[in-house]
């Protein structure tokens, strides 16, 4: 009686031994396969995206052959980009340095004016939604900025009022930053050449709270 009592205990250590091995693989497999979707959501691949700075463009951002992760990432910004064919559409989550943007900093985006027809800078929290303000500010463009007297201009985002071109990013936590270069219609050579020589912002971390 005490061997097959033994015997049995053996069998269900083993059984456990198998179930539990087998738990740790499926649990692997599921953490490396969310893993690597929530990455290639968020940050692309080199076939996918261009980075320049702080700043990253989804390649094929607008076009009916546009792959799955470039779809999910602007879904989960919340933005429909125009097609990459007329427009270039860069997201930045970090400043210059490479430290994620928080609505706890004040920055500065820095730039002379774009080569391009229209463009447009607008700040999100990291869920994709419009910063509410009191102020109703959520974005400048050619059209709305002031542009200093050398051509150049700066772009504040800061919870409290400051001069000039002041986004508000009150308590919203991590930010997002969309700058929109329109072409318009512009034959594909001169929008390629556009796109290599555009050179975009740069965005200083003034100060942290």
């Amino acid at each position: 009686m005490t061997y097959r009592l033994y015997v049995l205990k053996q069998a269900l250590l083993n059984g456990l031994r198998s179930i539990s091995d087998w738990a740790l693989f499926v649990g692997v497999i599921l953490i490396g396969g969310i893993g690597s979707h929530w990455y290639m959501v968020e940050a692309g691949s080199g076939l996918s995206v261009e980075r320049d700075g702080a700043w990253v463009a989804w390649s094929n951002a607008g076009r009916n052959d546009n792959d799955p992760y470039a779809r999910a990432h602007f879904a989960r910004l919340g933005v429909l980009p125009p097609s990459s064919d007329i427009a270039r559409t860069y997201i930045a989550r970090e400043d210059s340095e490479g430290t994620k943007l928080h609505s706890s900093c004040d920055y500065a985006i820095e730039s002379g004016d774009f080569k391009s027809r229209w463009w447009s800078i607008t700040v999100f929290d990291s869920d994709g939604a419009l910063v509410r303000n009191a102020a109703g500010r959520h974005a400048y463009s050619r059209d709305t900025v002031a542009m200093g007297n050398d051509g150049n201009f700066v772009v504040t985002l800061s919870r409290d009022a400051r001069p000039g071109n002041w986004l508000p990013t009150g308590g919203a936590g991590n930010l997002a930053i969309m700058l929109l270069l329109q072409d318009g219609t512009v034959s594909l050579t001169e929008h390629d050449r556009l796109r290599q020589t555009e050179v975009l912002p740069e965005i200083v971390r003034i100060k942290c709270r």
